[in-house]
């Protein structure tokens, strides 16, 4: 006769799961993607931001929970930027002032804008000046929280074109030292990347990555100056000033299809490949939210005299 299935016997009794416990991604509610860019982009008008400025601001806040990163998300909505317009340090409609300008390279002070938007904009002048003369570099300082410095590097690809950000400053027991880039990859998706080097920092071996940082954002704007200032550097290259389109895409495609493979029965891909299936997997089946940010966002809607958002599914 067949055996009946033994109980497993455990050594010790299981632990309790406590109440707070965080829940799993995949049960969060959902929300369009749109909706939810379109609701961030009203919240920061009513703050003061021009309508021109909110839009690719709210990009840049939502882009964590589009690419898989929510804790950099538009959970920082009432955590960091809403507190740094009430407090004064963030000036919405602040207007950026050129203080030197060398054709290729110029010196910007954004005078306490928002650096979801500055930074951004910094990338789009650096992206015009690439087109003149194959680089464009704009030291930028005065700008407020910024979000991840990958996105606003994303916004060279549009133009076939590599961007790089990095930024120093900070307090001196939170200093920041991020650094991203991203390039075209060819036949590939598009590597984007971004790191902290503000705790690699701590290791003597990376020490001169975050030094490197300081001098080309801090030093070179000028924050090095001035207490808690963040300076950045926003780089931005035009490969087909140097070499042909066809050979770039070539290589680009060589050097990046070489990084794909398995290893221990796991795909091995590059920054940049998971975050543009997750982003396509939010346009089409909405983006997760944790439920305490879905209702602060509801609640800010409510106060604005607009529905809340709606649950995708």
């Amino acid at each position: 006769m067949p055996l009946r299935p033994r109980a497993p016997r455990l050594s010790r009794p299981l632990p309790e799961v406590p109440a707070d416990t965080p829940i799993p991604e995949q049960a969060w509610h959902r929300v369009p993607a749109d909706e939810l860019v379109t609701l961030v982009s009203v919240v920061l008008m009513a703050q003061g931001f021009p309508e021109e400025r909110a839009r690719p601001a709210a990009e840049a806040l939502c882009h964590g929970d589009l690419t898989g990163a929510p804790e950099t998300g538009v959970g920082e909505l009432t955590r960091v930027h809403l507190p740094a317009i009430e407090n004064g340090l963030v000036s919405p409609g602040a207007q950026p002032l050129l203080i030197a300008d060398r054709g290729a390279a110029a010196l910007i002070d954004y005078r306490r804008a928002s650096g979801l938007w500055a930074v951004g904009d910094a990338m789009d002048r650096a992206v015009q000046r690439a087109g003149r003369f194959g680089v464009g570099l704009l030291s930028v300082r005065g700008v407020g929280p910024f979000g991840r410095v990958g996105h606003h590097a994303a916004r060279a690809l549009p133009h076939g074109m590599i961007g790089i950000v990095m930024a120093a400053g900070g307090y001196a027991d939170q200093p920041v030292h991020p650094l991203g880039m991203a390039a075209p990859a060819g036949a590939y998706p598009e590597f984007v990347f971004d790191i902290d080097l503000a705790d690699a920092a701590r290791d003597p071996q990376f020490a001169g990555f975050a030094l490197m940082v300081d001098v080309l954002a801090g030093v070179l704007s000028g924050v090095a100056d001035h207490e808690h200032d963040t300076g950045l550097l926003v780089l931005a290259i035009a490969p087909t000033t140097l070499r042909s389109a066809d050979g770039f895409y070539r290589a680009a495609s060589a050097v990046f299809g070489s990084m794909l493979g398995w290893e221990g029965g796991a795909p091995v891909r590059y920054p940049g490949w998971r975050e543009a299936q997750y982003l396509e997997q939010c346009r089409a089946l909405g983006v997760p939210l944790p439920g305490a940010v879905r209702r602060q966002l509801d609640s800010l809607a409510l106060k604005l005299g607009r529905a809340p958002l709606s649950t995708v599914g």
